[in-house]
């Protein structure tokens, strides 16, 4: 196997320090965790709703995140988010859902999710922050087009002119509801209430672990049809969040996805697209480290061997040249995806190393490829909120205002 000859990768790599030093780090016990959620499954235990600190300004004075990164960088990065982020504001429309003019795949639902969690991930906060109307429109979105007969697909998050989110959209749209649930303010909103948002939450729960199927995946529809590993992943994050957010999850529907992730990996450490299928990427690949540790199983092989591809490959250990690697799209590249859950992995290992090298050429390249009038990103293929809200997770991971994103 050829290795990188930076002196950083190559001290990385010596003494399996690799394998050692980057199992991700413990955010909660995996096993009590389960059991817990299974209790509360049952209508047992007491379900807890994370409550934030809520603060008219939130600026950069963690110590968990000046601890990791350079206060200067940190700096940089937060202007640089920040006017992002206003811009992303500005794509909203009145109804809440986020513009997607000459977008080739217009997808409403999953944007509006993943907008509205971008600006949770800046700090912005629903009655306390200049953007946090914006959140709260975009929730009002979410749950308008949830679906309420009590038939089938009750639960199901979808807008009738979306061809594209599908379940994707879903469980987008249920990590966002999850994410902002305890941070509404504790006087009741103009847009959303509090009872709304968890009923609707406890509804879409529902209907993924409905949706899920015999092999512990999930896939485009809201039915036990298929599998796919995006799709699993999706979900699996989804769940996760709401469990945290004090919403009842059935531990074993969690179990048998996990299963199915840790069943899709290769021989060489990488995760295929789906059981059954020899293709794997280094996204799919990023995407189900960052599931593993959501999960809790922070001491598997299968995590070992995924961190050893992964801190192998050249998007990691490229240098200059890695950004330009996967900041592209045609056939079955996904840039901003496979930029978002390669920082997740990254971010969580327990050695800060491999994430410190990396995010300073991440911000380099976001600087050079963003928008000179209005600081965004563009996505031909999804558009500008697409780009924008996904490279503003990826940018914030440091700043740690989002519940799942914190070390």
């Amino acid at each position: 196997m050829k290795v990188s000859q930076s002196p950083f990768f190559l001290q990385l790599l010596s003494q399996r320090i690799l394998i050692v030093s980057c199992v991700l780090l413990p955010r909660f016990p995996a096993k009590t965790d389960l059991l817990k959620c299974d209790l509360v499954h049952q209508g047992q235990g007491t379900p807890r709703i994370p409550s934030p600190p809520f603060t008219k300004s939130r600026e950069l004075k963690s110590q968990r995140a000046t601890s990791l990164l350079s206060p200067s960088l940190l700096r940089k990065a937060n202007l640089l988010a920040k006017e992002a982020g206003r811009s992303l504001a500005a794509l909203q429309g009145p109804s809440g859902k986020y513009s997607l003019k000459n977008t080739e795949l217009p997808a409403p639902v999953a944007v509006t999710a993943l907008s509205s969690l971008a600006l949770l991930s800046l700090g912005e906060i629903p009655g306390r922050t200049p953007l946090g109307p914006n959140i709260e429109k975009g929730i009002r979105y979410l749950l308008d087009n949830q679906d309420r007969s009590g038939g089938p697909e009750h639960g199901y998050i979808s807008d009738p002119s979306d061809r594209y989110s599908k379940m994707h959209g879903h469980g987008f749209a249920t990590l966002a509801l999850a994410q902002v649930l305890g941070q509404l303010p504790h006087e009741e909103s103009p847009l959303v209430s509090r009872q709304e948002l968890r009923k609707g939450l406890i509804d879409a729960v529902k209907l993924i672990q409905k949706a899920q199927d015999r092999t512990g995946g999930w896939y485009y529809t809201p039915s036990p049809t298929g599998h796919e590993g995006s799709m699993t992943i999706c979900m699996v994050q989804a769940l996760r969040a709401a469990r945290n957010a004090g919403i009842p999850v059935s531990a074993a529907c969690i179990k048998r996805a996990v299963r199915y992730v840790e069943r899709s990996q290769k021989p060489d450490g990488s995760f295929r697209y789906q059981l059954g299928s020899d293709r794997s990427s280094l996204a799919l690949t990023a995407a189900a480290l960052t599931t593993l540790d959501a999960s809790g199983r922070y001491d598997s092989k299968s995590l070992e061997k995924g961190l050893e591809f992964l801190l192998l490959s050249p998007q990691v250990r490229g240098g200059e040249k890695m950004f330009q690697l996967f900041d592209h799209e045609n056939g079955s590249r996904f840039p901003f995806y496979e930029r978002l859950y390669l920082g997740e992995a990254l971010f969580f290992c327990r050695d800060p190393k491999p994430f410190r090298h990396w995010y300073p050429i991440l911000l380099r390249g976001l600087e050079k490829t963003r928008s000179k009038t209005r600081g965004t990103w563009n996505s031909r293929r999804y558009g500008e909120a697409y780009a924008t809200s996904m490279n503003l997770l990826t940018l914030s991971l440091p700043f740690q205002y989002l519940p799942i994103h914190q070390r």
